[in-house]
């Protein structure tokens, strides 16, 4: 088996950009603009700029703090020029209607990254979609948080010629002030420390049609996202990799700990893995086994030491696990 090594989370540097942009228009210099973060401002150069996305979440953190207004993800999320993300705002603006745009955009979303995915399950039944950030907890993204919900909002109110208001939006992190100039733009509930970011639909606006809608467009345009999708997920890792990757650091790891550390749910967690086929334990235990086999076939390690770097608890249960595998002890399997 092999084990993967960390990756970079990239993303599309497009909304980077144009904030960085507004920032320089207010008179504020890039120096300030960077600061101490490291963050180089060259590589959201060009048409198409690309960046790790936690520096694109920091990059919006500090502007937050350097114009002292944390409403900024919040406004710059508002009359964005959606075109300027290329062929993934084509492509889910010429859907026939909001539903389709919603699916639309949760499918081919990767096209700009591999740091968001927006999910649609719950969409027919519950008029609810999902987004989450495969990032570690501690990258802060409470600004382009906000950035992301707003845009979405309010590029369907553009879309529809409708003042679309959802029935409540629910945001992960936490918002002690301020709150008002969100729930006046949303025009209903919003909540803070939720479980997920999640915005609840009522399903008559899922069903209004887009003024941009162009069904010839739209085929069209889908076999090129499917195309561009399928190039953009060679190299990317699935979510059994990246599991792996947390449970190699330290394979005690609870399903919940491993879940908040690649900042999704429990539950999401478990539904992608379904997806793959797989599920936490059954992954925990594949690396298990393997690494175990390897210690005992290559090296000197004593067993009970074994044990403990397996994450068990005592050198029987992990005796037990062995031989479940092999049909053998450890012990016998070294012999």
């Amino acid at each position: 088996m092999n084990w993967v090594i960390s990756m970079s989370k990239l993303h599309i540097g497009t909304w980077g950009k144009s904030l960085v942009e507004s920032l320089l228009k207010q008179g504020i210099s890039p120096i300030k603009i960077v600061g101490n973060t490291g963050i180089n401002l060259r590589k959201l150069d060009g048409d198409n700029p690309r960046i790790a996305f936690d520096q694109l979440a920091e990059l919006f953190e500090r502007a937050a703090e350097i114009t002292d207004n944390d409403l900024i993800g919040f406004q710059h999320g508002q009359n964005r020029e959606v075109q300027r993300s290329g062929l993934i705002s084509f492509v889910s603006s010429s859907s026939p209607s909001v539903r389709t745009l919603l699916i639309t955009l949760a499918r081919y979303q990767r096209i700009t990254g591999d740091a968001i995915e927006i999910t649609t399950d719950q969409l027919d039944s519950d008029g609810i979609i999902e987004w989450y950030f495969a990032v570690p907890s501690g990258v802060k993204r409470r600004q382009y948080l906000e950035f992301s919900g707003t845009g979405i909002i309010d590029d369907l109110r553009r879309l529809t010629d409708r003042r679309l208001t959802p029935e409540k939006i629910e945001f992960k992190h936490h918002r002690d002030s301020n709150n008002k100039p969100l729930e006046a733009f949303f025009g209903c509930r919003v909540e803070y420390g939720s479980d997920q970011n999640r915005i609840i639909f009522r399903q008559s606006d899922l069903d209004l049609p887009l003024r941009s809608a162009d069904n010839h467009l739209h085929k069209m345009l889908k076999k090129y996202s499917e195309e561009a999708v399928s190039e953009t997920t060679k190299n990317k890792m699935s979510m059994t990799q990246e599991v792996e990757q947390k449970i190699s650091l330290q394979p005690g790891k609870t399903q919940e700990k491993v879940a908040k550390e690649l900042g999704v749910s429990t539950r999401t967690l478990a539904r992608r893995l379904k997806a793959e086929k797989t599920t936490y334990f059954k992954v925990v235990e594949a690396y298990r086994e393997a690494m175990a086999k390897s210690m005992l076939s290559d090296t000197e390690t004593q067993i009970t030491e074994i044990a403990f770097v397996l994450g068990y608890a005592d050198t029987s249960t992990f005796s037990s696990a062995f031989k479940r595998w092999s049909g053998k002890s450890p012990s016998e399997y070294r012999t």
